[in-house]
């Protein structure tokens, strides 16, 4: 009876969060603490996490970088999220492995991803990832695995604005065969502007196929000595308001934020960065 229970509160705090989406699917989101405390966006910006929220974006690394991230959504166990990802710069080109995991026994995703990512000048990048997808079901339910793709490109037009755009599923892979269900193609377009040296602004749109209205996130981070990061932004679809503070020290890099939902409260999220 208590597994029946989580699973019922878990479809009910999922449906309050995306009323007009049945999917409750974690890898979704941007990945990252950078990102969430800036309102999730992410698009536009060169940093480790790119690997998983738009590939072009690693194109430029020229070391070897591993990282963690989770997310606890709305301080409820059930609905976390769990990240790690790896890149390795090469002289074809910038590879890297992504894994996603959200939920829990009785109901959860994995993402599996193979990235390559490649700059062309310093003005134009590209990237693509190859997904495999697992959904499983606990009371043996079963699972369902599919195959899809996302491909993102970034290109900077002036010294201190970088305009991105990517695409998750774009062919709408088939999730199963009742009601032709079809895992959700995401699409998001925005730019990151270096208003100064220590001052970042970013804007960006995304519309699903899973969600009518499209939604725009907006985000500042303040960079304090090169060592401090402070970062708040918004959203127009119930993540009303993110903050974040991350910190760099030699190798490290730790950031920690948390979002503000107006119905569901604070999702807090964390991720630590290592570069060789």
């Amino acid at each position: 009876m208590q597994n029946y229970f989580k699973i019922f509160l878990t479809i009910v705090v999922v449906v309050l969060a995306t009323p007009n989406s049945c999917l409750a699917t974690g890898y979704n989101y941007p990945i990252g603490s950078r990102s969430a405390g800036m309102g999730r966006s992410s698009v536009a910006i060169t940093d480790f996490w790119a690997a998983m929220n738009n590939q072009a974006g690693i194109a430029l690394f020229e070391k070897p970088v591993v990282g963690i991230y989770y997310e606890n959504r709305f301080l409820i166990n059930e609905l976390s999220s769990k990240s790690i990802a790896g890149i390795i710069p090469t002289k074809y080109g910038v590879f890297a492995a992504t894994y996603n995991h959200f939920g829990y026994s009785l109901y959860n995703d994995q993402k599996i991803g193979l990235a390559y990512a490649r700059a062309f000048g310093q003005k134009l990048r590209i990237g693509l990832q190859l997904d495999y997808i697992q959904t499983t079901l606990g009371n043996n339910y079963g699972n369902k695995g599919s195959i899809t793709f996302e491909l993102g490109i970034q290109t900077e037009i002036s010294d201190r604005v970088t305009i991105g755009a990517w695409v998750f599923n774009p062919i709408m892979v088939k999730l199963a065969e009742y009601e032709d269900e079809k895992l959700p193609a995401i699409y998001r377009v925005g730019f990151a502007w270096h208003i100064s040296d220590v001052f970042l602004a970013t804007v960006e749109a995304e519309k699903s196929t899973a969600i009518n209205p499209v939604i725009f996130r907006g985000g500042l981070e303040y960079e304090l000595k090169g060592k401090f990061f402070f970062r708040t932004g918004f959203s127009t679809r119930k993540e009303i308001f993110s903050f974040g503070f991350g910190i760099k020290i030699k190798n490290l890099v730790f950031d920690i934020s948390a979002i503000m939902h107006e119905s569901l409260g604070f999702s807090p999220q964390a991720s630590l960065i290592f570069q060789f």
